[in-house]
């Protein structure tokens, strides 16, 4: 072989080196791109799907103290049993029977899964002070997060604070006081002498229901105690 096609095949190898290597490139910027989006994406906090008449409200109750039926809900928004109540059963509680004056509902965040669980339960609290408890607690399931980790962090409880019209000063300063771990341990003293064994679980009319209960079994006791 002559030198100039040793040359020819040099530079052909060399030009196919360099077009790999630009391939690869350029494949590494796409993937950043899209990790970066996903990043941007994953940090943004989501908007509840189902809005409800949160106007007959008080703090952490909802609905005519004065109804037939009483449902008191132990919660914890790392709790996965409790996101798939959250999303299933309690829109049609609240639609059917505590906005029609049939139920009063009470949720008791009671953060049983550590320390990330205790803060978005206090993070509630403190919305509850400015009776935004519903609307907040309905962002922070909308952003579920679990296992701690750090998805329900104190920045992160701030952000979902920003989406709704509150005193954001007030309620930073009542989250990082740590002023509601007391009502926290409340609730959680209260569910176990209830016989709460877990989350979601639930006291409806003096009746224990534990763990993630269809929205038959609400129906049944609602009718019971309003004589259908």
């Amino acid at each position: 072989m002559d030198k100039s096609k040793r040359q020819a095949r040099l530079d052909r190898q060399r030009s196919e080196k360099r077009k790999g290597q630009m391939r690869w490139l350029i494949y590494t910027v796409i993937a950043a791109v899209g990790v970066t989006a996903l990043l941007i994406f994953s940090g943004q906090v989501r908007t509840p799907n189902v809005e409800h008449d949160y106007s007959e409200k008080n703090g952490n109750q909802l609905g005519d103290s004065g109804a037939p039926v009483t449902i008191v809900e132990y919660g914890d928004f790392q709790c996965s049993h409790c996101l798939n109540f959250f999303n299933s059963t309690e829109s049609q509680l609240i639609t059917n029977h505590v906005e029609t004056g049939e139920a009063f509902f009470e949720y008791r965040a009671v953060g049983f899964l550590g320390p990330e669980s205790i803060l978005s339960a206090e993070a509630a609290y403190c919305a509850a002070d400015q009776n935004m408890f519903w609307e907040y607690h309905d962002v922070v399931f909308s952003n579920f997060s679990t296992g701690n980790s750090g998805g329900y962090n104190e920045s992160r409880l701030l952000e979902f604070g920003e989406t709704l019209e509150m005193d954001q000063a007030a309620f930073a300063a009542c989250l990082s006081s740590g002023e509601k771990t007391a009502q926290v341990e409340a609730y959680r003293a209260e569910a176990a002498a209830d016989g709460v064994t877990g989350t979601p679980g639930f006291i409806v009319n003096g009746t224990l229901l534990n763990g993630n209960r269809p929205y038959s079994d609400f129906v049944t006791i609602i009718e019971a105690a309003i004589g259908q």
